[in-house]
């Protein structure tokens, strides 16, 4: 790779596959004054040896969240990350006020503004880390983004997980879960370690300002099926901020486990990413970003 930039592009994210549609970006770019290199990723994790092979270039994910995921954990130091929003819920390109037309996005990644954001990082039970742009989910949601399936994304795009949720919130039995910051001790049934302020797609579970705050939001569900009760429903449809009708604390680092047996999962930006018990810390102003 020897160009000003490298579009990574995932063909499975929506008008990524679309025929023409990167070179269609990276002729803008070119226009624009940066030489461009077009790759497809090809199995999971692929966007991340590829970004880590980009030295201190500009990065452009081409996809969803999950793309942008694995591309941030192959980053260096140096690098500079451009979005082209082509997922499902495209949460990181919410937070940043990205257009989603093509030509607007292109545009922004040539005029945009260079910012630095802070980014999750997750360290499982073997020490293993692993960075996250918006939000780490416990339990209930990591139960949903397992369920739901490509097909199902592809028809109803981000109402794929409200349908999902509703089938697993009756199918599937929530242990309990602790959650630990310093000597205090939480236990819930599904929690959010917010990054940023949207979820899902444009649901709110903060307010602005997570991303570069250096500091994560724990938002705290003790009963799962209080998602369904009216005046949180409404807040949730209304896009509203979740935080004053749940629990919730600001930390820079946490730690979560489930009691005894219970294998719960977790999601990273939207991907199954392990199982309980795992760190969470910040990492203040870790990546620069195009916005």
């Amino acid at each position: 790779m020897d160009s000003d930039a490298v579009i990574i592009g995932n063909p499975n994210s929506g008008r990524a596959g679309s025929k023409g549609y990167l070179e269609r970006c990276a002729k803008t770019l070119r226009s624009g004054g940066i030489s461009v290199e077009v790759v497809n990723t090809e199995h999971p994790d692929h966007a991340t040896e590829l970004a880590a092979l980009a030295g201190d270039r500009l990065v452009v994910a081409a996809g969803g969240d999950g793309t942008i995921n694995e591309v941030i954990n192959g980053l260096g130091e140096g690098a500079t990350l451009g979005i082209l929003p082509l997922g499902t819920a495209n949460v990181l390109a919410r937070e940043l006020g990205l257009p989603f037309h093509e030509g607007q996005a292109c545009e922004r990644i040539l005029r945009g503004e260079r910012a630095r954001i802070d980014l999750g990082v997750a360290t499982d039970r073997e020490g293993v880390e692993r960075r996250f742009a918006c939000m780490a989910g416990i339990g209930f949601d990591a139960h949903v983004v397992q369920a739901v399936t490509p097909r199902l994304k592809r028809y109803l795009r981000s109402l794929a997980f409200a349908v999902t949720a509703f089938k697993v919130l009756f199918e599937k039995e929530f242990p309990p879960v602790q959650v630990i910051q310093g000597d205090t001790t939480s236990v819930t049934r599904f929690a959010i370690i917010a990054n940023g302020h949207f979820y899902g797609g444009d649901f709110r579970v903060t307010h602005p300002g997570l991303l570069t705050n250096g500091e994560l939001e724990a938002i705290l569900v003790e009963r799962v099926s209080v998602l369904l009760r009216p005046d949180i429903f409404a807040r949730i449809l209304a896009r509203r901020p979740l935080d004053r009708s749940l629990s919730s604390f600001t930390a820079r680092e946490l730690h979560a486990r489930a009691p005894g047996a219970a294998e719960v999962p977790v999601q990273l930006d939207g991907e199954v990413w392990g199982t309980l018990p795992m760190s969470f810390r910040v990492e203040p102003q870790a990546l620069e970003v195009i916005r």
